[in-house]
């Protein structure tokens, strides 16, 4: 299992490299160090951006305490905060794409050790809304600007995956909410009995079946998720205004939400190499150079890299023991399932 992983790892950094390559190709040097003296000169947007972008984080931290409160746990704002821009350090560098989401579970049912079901559905829901929700607003913006995906090619494969993404979204919550699965379906009765996490799986899909009964929950959800996407893609303009890009918002609303939901498909770590193809390919159609969209792409990539640090440091700030205690339990839960 070890050397599956390994071989994962690589291959996916392998497509990464080749990706980065590619557009480095791509593009000119000169055009490149252009468009950093620009940035340079403009630095005060640069500022604006990382602001709005770590608002936008906080309306994560929101969404995700009501989430937990409708759930039955009791956390402080600010224990909620910290575990989840921990959550993002260990997403960004740690554990890969699914470690920051286990390491949100894991800090939140310390103190409820028997609770680790529930609390890994509160995170399951926080990001199922919040990802609801871009492809939301990516589809309805996609049906706003059809010109720019009939005139353009490279522009309709994307915007089809978000309609597929939109319609499968709306096929798995039906089935979830309509009807409780383990109840209801043979097949999920023998995964319960017969799987060594089958239990695990039925406390967790339980936890999840509650929000059923609290629409004013997941109502609220949506629309910090809605806040959110806002206030990064605001930060994405004020990073594109650094570059000299003149490019109206509606455009941004448009392109940056679908690069958001297939960049979040783990291709490559961090998605790097595959959200800079999209940002030049897209953003190419609405006509912003090769150089300028490859370089916003990589200032919105360092700009959720500095807030995944900040993360760290308060990672860091943990007493030594609980800090060793933390990694234990997130590397056994990563593992073994969590308890």
């Amino acid at each position: 299992m070890k050397s599956r992983r390994i071989m994962v790892n690589l291959l996916r950094a392998g497509l990464a490299a080749g990706f980065m390559g590619y557009i480095i190709y791509r593009v000119e040097a000169q055009y490149v160090f252009d468009a950093v003296r620009s940035v340079a000169g403009r630095w005060p947007w640069v500022a604006a951006g990382i602001v709005l972008t770590f608002i936008g984080l906080c309306t994560g931290v929101i969404r995700w305490h009501r989430i937990l409160v409708a759930q039955g746990f009791s956390p402080s704002p600010g224990a909620v905060f910290h575990y989840f821009f921990v959550g993002q350090f260990f997403n960004a560098f740690m554990l890969g794409a699914c470690g920051g989401d286990v390491a949100r579970a894991v800090c939140i049912s310390r103190n409820e050790p028997g609770r680790r079901a529930e609390a890994a559905s509160t995170v399951f829901v926080d990001r199922a809304v919040g990802l609801f929700a871009t492809i939301l607003v990516g589809c309805v913006m996609i049906l706003l600007q059809i010109p720019l995906f009939r005139r353009y090619p490279v522009n309709r494969v994307p915007g089809l995956l978000m309609f597929v993404f939109l319609a499968a979204s709306l096929v798995a919550i039906a089935a979830l909410f309509r009807r409780n699965l383990f109840e209801q379906w043979p097949l999920f009765q023998r995964m319960e009995r017969d799987m060594r996490f089958g239990p695990l799986i039925r406390r967790t899909y339980e936890a999840f079946y509650l929000y059923r009964g609290k629409p004013r929950v997941l109502a609220g959800a949506l629309f910090y998720s809605l806040l959110n996407l806002a206030f990064l893609t605001l930060a994405c303009i004020c990073f594109g205004i650094s570059l000299s890009i003149r490019v109206p918002a509606h455009d941004y609303f448009t392109l940056f939400p679908i690069i958001t939901v297939i960049a979040a498909v783990p291709i490559t770590p961090g998605s790097l190499g595959l959200r800079e193809g999209l940002f030049v390919s897209m953003f190419g159609t609405v006509g912003v150079s090769a150089e300028q969209a490859m370089l916003l792409s990589l200032m919105v990539y360092a700009d959720g890299a500095l807030w995944s640090l900040f993360g760290g440091a308060l990672f860091m700030l943990r007493p030594p023991v609980s800090r060793d205690a933390l990694r234990h339990e997130l590397h056994s839960a990563m593992d073994n399932g969590p308890a």
